[in-house]
């Protein structure tokens, strides 16, 4: 009954404490901020509820996953968008309120153009945008050159863009490839954001909810505070 609510504080759960005993209403405040139940409105949000629901009575919830394509010139499949990768991110990155996460060890000028226009909306409204890659450090690098037109128009926007990478010679890839929105849902597949990977390869990606779009949150934000992977630059935010 509550989903779609308001729900600001621990306070208004006290009918917790007559199934849980004193403190119910925190154990459960603090499950549903465990489980992302909240949005940035502290609306309570109905798919995270379900699934901590199903959690607790050990049952998984049915989630319908969206797969979305890359098709190469002359594949045509009924029902299926040869071009819904690059769609659906474009999605993804449009609905974003607060934050976004980008992971993808291989850029290219073509490909980071198919998504700056919606990138930049994104900064523009006050949004954090974190890109994580491989090599962007080294001037003249596909990385590099991929990221600069990105850069020189983010200058002066309201929200904040960060770039991290890792070395070409580092002895790990960093081989996700991963956008998040707001940790309340996330891409992840196969593509690069390149060119043909976006345009021409055969790529496949699958649309996950809040519960494993924290988790991803969780891994990359733990990659850049353990180090391996390092801030290229960082646009100023200008206040509204």
């Amino acid at each position: 009954m509550m989903a779609g609510e308001r729900l600001s504080s621990a306070e208004e759960l006290l009918w917790a404490n007559s199934l849980l005993g004193a403190g119910g209403e925190r154990l459960v405040w603090d499950a549903l901020q465990e489980w992302s139940c909240l949005s940035s409105e502290s609306r309570l949000l109905a798919r995270p509820l379900a699934d901590f629901l199903c959690a607790v009575w050990d049952e998984q919830s049915e989630v319908a996953a969206a797969l979305m394509w890359t098709l190469p010139e002359g594949l045509a499949v009924p029902g299926v968008d040869a071009t819904g990768y690059a769609k659906g991110v474009r999605a993804l990155i449009r609905g974003a309120s607060e934050r976004l996460t980008l992971l993808a060890p291989y850029l290219e000028v073509e490909g980071m153009g198919q998504l700056q226009g919606e990138l930049l909306a994104a900064l523009a409204r006050s949004v954090s945008v974190v890109l994580v890659t491989q090599d962007a450090n080294s001037l003249g690098s596909w990385a590099s050159d991929s990221v600069e037109p990105l850069r020189r128009e983010a200058r002066g926007l309201s929200g904040c863009l960060r770039v991290y990478t890792a070395p070409a010679t580092a002895p790990v890839l960093l081989h996700s490839k991963l956008v998040v929105a707001d940790g309340a849902s996330a891409v992840l597949g196969s593509a690069n954001l390149t060119g043909n990977a976006l345009l021409r390869n055969l790529e496949t990606g699958v649309v996950v909810g809040a519960r494993q779009a924290v988790e991803i949150e969780r891994v990359v934000q733990a990659a850049i505070e353990l180090g391996q992977v390092h801030l290229v630059f960082a646009t100023e935010s200008t206040p509204l």
